[in-house]
């Protein structure tokens, strides 16, 4: 699951909890009830009762009718999925004749949800890696997309470079909580199989009403997911941050980590070359005796055009 990709579990609960009263409300939006509800009293709750002698027999024929259910399920599954490999490869193949084969419905979803992903509060300079983050959710499923927020986070730890060959190895702290957010629910276009497999296998006679609802359900819980996101960009704190001097000091420069680029980032930008291998500095690291050893150090570790000058 999620959680053993690393990905907060304090973040996914908090998720969970807070989706359940915004889906409500947000379906009450999507799907006014005009009607008055047949459940408003205890009259119009009918549970009908099971035929089984015993708890036995009960098991015997929960599993009998669930190997129906289980079939359905997994038939619609593997056809809206195959459908979604179908698009890709045509969209594919339109892209491979103006020689951009990577075409796919994730990449254009991450130039639609960018504007989305910045409005929730990430930088913009990760609202890219967030939107295509979101497009993997929304046509494959959760844990494709948070197996790849958790890459991103691996990445950021163990203090890789920010860009590698024009591509993006991570995003902040604030960003990777916003999408933890956002990509915590069940809307996505396999769920459709999922749901209407499930539903009409238990109501096969309202299967008609469930197909013109499943996807109001996608947008619904997809925005539910969305709000939560922007209720977590609104609210979070970001960490204290980490006495750049004191912890170079305690390093001992032999491995990255997402502490040691922010302080080295820290340092190139106040560096400025004078020649021959050496540095003037501004800011804190002016009164630094040690600044010239650490830049060395981190040059070491990191490339920056500072360090060749």
């Amino acid at each position: 699951d999620a959680i053993s990709f690393g990905i907060s579990a304090s973040g996914l609960i908090a998720a969970s909890v807070m989706a359940a009263p915004c889906a409500l409300a947000l379906s009450k939006l999507s799907y006014p009830e005009v009607e008055e509800s047949k459940f408003m009293t205890e009259e119009g709750v009918k549970i009908d009762c099971g035929d089984a002698q015993n708890i036995l027999e009960a098991a015997s024929n929960g599993a009998s009718d669930s190997i129906c259910l289980v079939a359905n399920i997994a038939a619609n599954l593997i056809a809206f999925l195959a459908i979604l490999e179908f698009l890709n490869a045509g969209l594919s193949w339109i892209g491979g004749m103006v020689d951009y084969p990577e075409l796919t419905f994730e990449l254009i979803c991450s130039y639609i949800f960018m504007p989305i992903a910045f409005m929730m509060g990430a930088e913009w300079k990760d609202a890219s890696v967030m939107a295509e983050l979101i497009g993997v959710k929304l046509f494959l499923n959760e844990f494709v997309a948070f197996k790849r927020l958790s890459l991103y986070q691996e990445n950021r730890l163990n203090g890789l470079e920010e860009y590698l060959n024009g591509k993006k190895q991570w995003i902040t702290p604030r960003t990777e909580t916003i999408a933890t957010y956002a990509l915590c629910g069940f809307a996505n276009f396999s769920s459709i199989g999922i749901m209407l497999g499930g539903l009409s296998s238990m109501a096969p006679q309202r299967k008609g009403d469930m197909a013109q609802l499943v996807i109001r359900a996608l947008f619904t819980g997809t925005c539910t997911s969305l709000l939560n996101a922007c209720v977590a960009g609104i609210l979070y704190v970001p960490r204290g941050s980490v006495d750049c001097v004191s912890f170079l000091n305690g390093s001992l420069f032999n491995t990255a980590s997402s502490e040691l680029f922010g302080c080295c980032q820290d340092l190139f930008s106040s560096a400025v070359s004078t020649g021959n291998g050496t540095w003037s500095f501004d800011g804190q690291w002016n009164t630094v005796a040690e600044s010239p050893m650490f830049m060395t150090n981190c040059c070491g570790l990191y490339n920056n055009t500072v360090c060749f000058q």
